[in-house]
């Protein structure tokens, strides 16, 4: 079977599923690029194999690249379209790595920097909700609600769309400069300089990461506000703000500084 038709009535398959926009655009680049490489499906998993090794891209990435082939296959299985050689396929490895989060101070100095007023708005809300970029870039004035409750925004991302609470300040700086008019990647960028600018090395992500570790509250709202599809995820910020905590307290505990005062005057 060709590939790209194999592919073709895959992302069909995964439309009719009704996953969203982003899950299915992040199929698309993949197994575009893998039919690129085979006209027809591969029924090899040697020939997987080669695909994954000659991969110029991260752990996470590459082995996002797995996944996707996965699923693939095991659709055209499904439907008896092709054998599954994915079976003999190894997963590929990663590293874990910890992702970087801001301190309080840190958060201080970008959000009180001079900053143009969507980027502004842009970063107080991904300090108030830790939404994904996409989620932000795509935010519009109508998806703002007042209720009696309080304030909410509607983000639509990668794992649907979904309503999350924001203060007042988010909310009123968003309905001044929203919509932003911006990419997705242009948005981005604009943050990231404006994190330098205010001598923060800093990234969208890494206020997302940074909601999650310092939220204190439940975890099973954490994990509806950041729309994560299951709950392992969420509770990998909980290592991480036992992390952070470690960090400040090594830092800044009071006895630290007594010991170091003594250590002076010796």
């Amino acid at each position: 079977m060709k590939t790209a038709e194999a592919v073709a009535l895959f992302i069909q398959s995964r439309q009719a599923k009704n996953l969203s926009e982003m899950t299915v655009k992040w199929y698309r680049e993949i197994l575009v690029r893998f039919s690129r490489d085979f006209k027809r499906v591969p029924k090899k998993p040697e020939e997987i194999e080669k695909f994954i090794i000659k991969l110029r891209v991260g752990d996470e990435r590459r082995h996002g690249y797995y996944r996707a082939l996965k699923c693939f296959y095991h659709f055209l299985e499904k439907r008896k379209l092709s054998k599954n050689p994915l079976k003999y396929v190894d997963e590929p490895r990663t590293s874990l790595k910890d992702p970087a989060v801001l301190i309080p101070t840190e958060i201080n100095h970008v959000l009180y920097s001079t900053h143009h007023p969507k980027v502004k708005a842009a970063l107080l809300f991904l300090t108030d909700t830790g939404p994904r970029l996409a989620e932000v870039a795509g935010l519009t004035p109508d998806k703002l609600i007042e209720t009696p409750e309080g304030f909410i925004a509607i983000v639509k991302g990668k794992t649907g769309t979904r309503a999350v609470p924001i203060s007042y300040e988010s909310y009123h700086a968003l309905m001044i400069n929203l919509p932003f008019g911006w990419s997705k990647d242009w948005l981005g960028r604009r943050i990231s300089q404006a994190c330098r600018d205010a001598g923060v090395k800093a990234s969208a992500l890494t206020f997302r990461h940074t909601f999650g570790t310092l939220w204190s509250g439940d975890e099973l709202i954490l994990q509806q506000i950041m729309g994560h599809t299951t709950l392992l995820t969420t509770r990998r910020y909980r290592h991480l703000r036992t992390r952070a905590l470690i960090e400040q307290h090594n830092q800044y505990s009071p006895l630290k500084m007594v010991f170091s005062m003594s250590k002076a005057m010796l």
